[in-house]
């Protein structure tokens, strides 16, 4: 489900909301067949097998067959930065080319959601369940690999600090999610351009633009 754009946190009891940063990048489906094939692909189909070769490996070594990952392909430059303009040159150059840049300029798939697991449909499970099932899937995983967990959490406190923080490495705002919701969730975008201003009094107040606080429904 696409993100809706919101201007402030969501309303809730803590842990309700999963919090996690929106990376600048593409957005990715990698599907592990029965025979341990992977097709990297776009929301939309479009492969990106031969665009981004070192994910495709990545993805074969590490992941068992029969399991779809969801995720953002991105690019970390030396300076700790996201780099979109590495992406987009990787994205239009040949097989060749793109061999090429895989050794030069890695890129790596950070992924956020579980959809299937060795042959288990677990999109029923609530979002937190998905998550416990990710976590244990990465969890024997070189921490500096191609393959990355992104970063998650139910801390509100947390979520604001990355807020406030994590725009000098490019990321782009928030992504929210009701933590106990089963299925494609409502998913709520809190982007740096409605960012969080001080009201004078040490608290932290939102730069309203007439959006209402959003509720999570679910557990």
């Amino acid at each position: 489900m696409l993100a809706k754009t919101v201007n402030e946190f969501p309303l809730g009891r803590p842990g309700q909301w999963a919090y996690e940063p929106k990376l600048d990048g593409f957005r990715a489906l990698a599907i592990i067949d029965s025979d341990r094939g992977v097709n990297l692909q776009s929301r939309r189909g479009a492969r990106f097998n031969e665009t981004f070769p070192e994910v495709v490996w990545a993805v074969y070594e590490h992941v068992p067959a029969r399991t779809v990952l969801d995720g953002e392909i991105v690019r970390w430059a030396p300076t700790g930065r996201l780099d979109f303009s590495s992406l987009h040159r990787r994205n239009v150059a040949g097989r060749r080319r793109a061999a090429t840049l895989a050794k030069t300029e890695p890129c790596h798939f950070a992924v956020f959601d579980l959809l299937r697991l060795r042959g288990h449909d677990v999109t029923g499970l609530p979002l937190r369940g998905r998550r416990a099932l990710l976590e244990q899937l990465f969890a024997p995983l070189p921490a500096a690999g191609v393959l990355a967990l992104g970063m998650h959490t139910l801390d509100e406190a947390k979520a604001r600090a990355w807020y406030e923080t994590m725009h000098v490495a490019g990321v782009e705002g928030l992504v929210m999610n009701c933590a106990g919701f089963r299925g494609d969730s409502a998913t709520w975008f809190l982007p740096r351009s409605l960012r969080l201003v001080g009201d004078g009094s040490g608290s932290l107040r939102t730069l309203r633009v007439g959006c209402r606080r959003r509720r999570c429904a679910a557990g």
